[in-house]
């Protein structure tokens, strides 16, 4: 991500958070959709882990969807935080995911730098490429995206030249420093918020 796209987004997120009450673990996604023959977005996910004396968080990988270019990064320092993918029985055996999670489940588990002090917390970025044709696909010349997003923070970025043309829940429609198109959503629902992005070739 270039410095003009990460500055506008952290901007827009300051205002967003000035508005209104604050929001739990400063979650925020990024979905940079990329070539739609591709079936494939970049996601960049920024996350606190705030429980105290946590070695440990898990990022769980959506069912049907294909991982790869992970990495994970510690805000504080800029520096890589080592990771695995585990699965879901692995990542019960810590006790901070749910008892009712499948055993085949699929977690990035990432290691902190140090426990988390009293008080304290850990700040991530984690990244990492889905590929889903389900939730990102041409169809009829039209790209769409649709997928559930439980997140409250969420910019999707649509890829270069091409325009929005529909877009199912509330969102602020802007362009980048590039010209591309992004969509910024904040959902305050207690569910995921359903979100459907429909998009056409500029000439």
């Amino acid at each position: 991500m270039n410095l003009a796209i990460r500055t506008a987004l952290e901007a827009m997120m300051l205002a967003l958070l000035a508005s209104g009450p604050a929001l739990a673990a400063d979650e925020f996604t990024l979905y940079d959709l990329l070539a739609p023959e591709s079936h494939q977005f970049a996601i960049t996910y920024e996350v606190t882990q705030t429980r105290e004396g946590a070695e440990l968080f898990f990022n769980p990988i959506r069912p049907g969807s294909v991982v790869s270019k992970e990495r994970v990064i510690a805000r504080a320092t800029g520096k890589d935080v080592p990771f695995e993918v585990v699965s879901g029985k692995d990542a019960k055996s810590s006790g901070l995911i749910s008892d009712k999670t499948a055993d085949d489940a699929q977690f990035i588990r990432v290691h902190l730098p140090g426990p988390v002090p009293k008080g304290g917390q850990t700040r991530l970025r984690i990244i990492k490429t889905y590929t889903d044709a389900a939730s990102y696909f041409v169809k009829d010349g039209q790209l769409v995206f649709v997928r559930p997003l439980g997140i409250k923070r969420n910019v999707i970025l649509l890829p270069r030249g091409w325009e929005i043309m529909e877009c199912a829940s509330p969102g602020i429609v802007s362009t980048d420093g590039d010209g591309r198109i992004r969509v910024s959503s904040l959902n305050d629902r207690d569910d995921q918020l359903p979100v459907k992005i429909v998009a056409r070739r500029l000439p």
